[in-house]
C-alpha cells in the first residue's frame, strides 16, 4: 500500500508538471527452453476443473509452462511426459517447519515432490513462499531455500530456487530509480538471495506485480497500464517507459542495486521473473470489464514473448506467468475471484488470443 500511495503523489506531481506541456530441468544442466510466459495455477474454489483438464487446456492454449501455488500430486503425475515445464510453489505456513527441524521437512518435501518426477516432469523452479516477505513468515525463507538447496545439491539435482515477493518490499516505486527495499524487508531480502546461491544457473527473483491495481486507484492512466500508450508516458532519466510493468520492474532493479543483491556467492548476475501479473474481467464497473481484460492479458503475454529487459536492464529479458488459468469462487468477494483466463467449465472467461498460438 505504501507503494502505491507513493506512486499516487508522484505522479499527480508528474502529471500535473507534464500534462501541462531459461529453461532449466534434470541433473547437471538445462536441457530445454519452455518459452517466455506461462499461466498459474491457484485452486482457491469448489468447482475447478481436474488436472486432465488443466494439461488439456494448456495444450489447447499452446501455455508449454504452469506454475501452481502448491505442491499437487495428481497433477504432477499427470504431467508426466507432457512437455509442460511446471513451477511448483512451497505454501507459506509450511516455511517455519522447512526452515529448522534439522532440514528434515525440507528433504521430505523434496522426496515426495520433486525426486519421483525428476526425468519425467519438466520441473523449472520451486518459489519457497508467496509474499512471505515482509511478515510473519519473512525469517523462515532464507533458512528454508538453504534446506532445499542443501537437499538437490545431496542429489545432484538442479532447479532454481526462488521466492516470490510483491511491491509491498520496497519503500518507493516511483520513479523507478526511487526504488529502496523498506526496513522490514531488506535484511530478509539480503539472506533470501545470499542463500538461493546458484545450483549450475543464475539466480533469479521472482515478483508479482499488478498494474490493475494502480490503474483501479486512479494513479495512472489506462493506456499505461494496459501496454497501449503510443509513446513513453514519462522519462526517468534516459529510461523512457510506455506501460507500468517495466515500470515497476525497474522499482525492483533498482532497490536491488542499491542493497548490492545482483551478484551473490559468484553465481552471477540476478534477473526478474513475473511471477504474477493479470487483470480481473468483473466487479469493480469500467475497470474490470472482459475487454480491458484482455487486453492487458494478451498484451502481457505478448511483452513477454518478445524476451526483452526492461529500460534500466535492457540486457536481462524478463519471462513470467499470467495470473490465472482459473476464476477461484473462494477468494476474496469482487475482483480477485476474476482473474481467471478460464471459467471453471472450462470456457474463456473472455475472448483472447495466445501469441504465436494458432488457436
Amino acid at each position: 500500500m505504501a507503494a502505491v500511495v507513493s506512486w499516487k503523489v508522484m505522479i499527480v506531481s508528474f502529471v500535473c508538471g507534464i500534462v501541462a506541456i531459461h529453461e532449466h530441468i534434470g541433473i547437471h544442466t538445462a536441457v530445454a527452453d519452455f518459452g517466455p510466459f506461462g499461466v498459474v495455477y491457484g485452486r482457491t474454489g469448489n468447482d475447478i476443473p481436474d488436472e486432465n483438464a488443466v494439461i488439456e487446456l494448456c495444450h489447447k492454449y499452446c501455455l508449454k509452462k504452469i506454475r501452481f501455488l502448491e505442491g499437487n500430486d495428481r497433477l504432477m503425475h499427470a504431467l508426466i511426459d507432457q512437455n509442460i515445464a511446471v513451477t511448483i510453489d512451497i505454501k507459506n505456513f509450511r516455511l517455519p517447519a522447512m526452515a529448522y527441524n534439522n532440514g528434515r521437512d525440507a528433504f521430505d518435501w523434496i522426496n515426495h515432490n520433486v525426486m519421483p518426477f525428476i526425468g519425467k516432469v519438466q520441473i523449472e523452479q520451486i518459489v519457497v513462499g508467496n509474499e512471505a516477505i515482509p511478515g510473519v513468515f519473512s525469517e523462515y525463507v532464507a533458512p528454508a531455500i538453504q534446506n532445499i538447496k542443501n537437499k538437490l545439491l545431496e542429489q545432484d539435482v538442479s532447479i532454481l530456487l526462488t521466492t516470490a515477493v510483491s511491491t509491498s518490499v520496497l519503500s518507493a516505486t516511483f520513479p523507478p530509480s526511487n526504488g529502496a527495499f523498506n526496513n522490514e524487508s531488506i535484511q530478509h531480502m539480503t539472506d533470501v538471495i545470499a542463500a538461493m546461491g546458484a545450483l549450475y544457473h543464475k539466480p533469479t527473483l521472482m515478483v508479482n506485480v499488478f498494474p490493475y491495481d494502480y490503474h483501479a486507484a486512479g494513479i495512472i492512466r489506462q493506456d499505461f497500464a494496459t501496454f497501449t500508450a503510443g509513446k513513453p508516458i514519462f522519462w526517468d532519466g534516459s529510461n523512457g517507459y510506455w506501460n507500468m510493468l517495466d515500470a515497476l520492474l525497474d522499482a525492483f532493479n533498482y532497490a536491488l542495486s542499491k542493497a548490492g543483491l545482483f551478484n551473490r556467492n559468484n553465481s552471477g548476475r540476478l534477473s526478474l521473473v513475473v511471477g504474477a501479473s493479470g487483470w480481473p474481467s468483473d466487479a469493480n464497473g469500467n475497470f474490470t470489464t472482459p475487454a480491458l481484460a484482455a487486453t492487458y492479458n494478451e498484451n502481457l503475454m505478448k511483452r513477454l514473448a518478445r524476451v526483452q529487459g526492461t529500460p534500466a536492464r535492457l540486457a536481462y529479458p524478463v519471462k513470467g506467468f499470467v495470473y490465472a488459468l482459473f476464476n477461484e469462487n473462494l477468494r476474496l468477494p469482487g475482483p480477485p475471484r476474476h482473474f481467471g483466463l478460464f471459467n471453471t467449465n472450462k470456457t474463456p472467461a473472455y475472448l483472447f488470443h495466445v501469441p504465436g498460438c494458432s488457436i
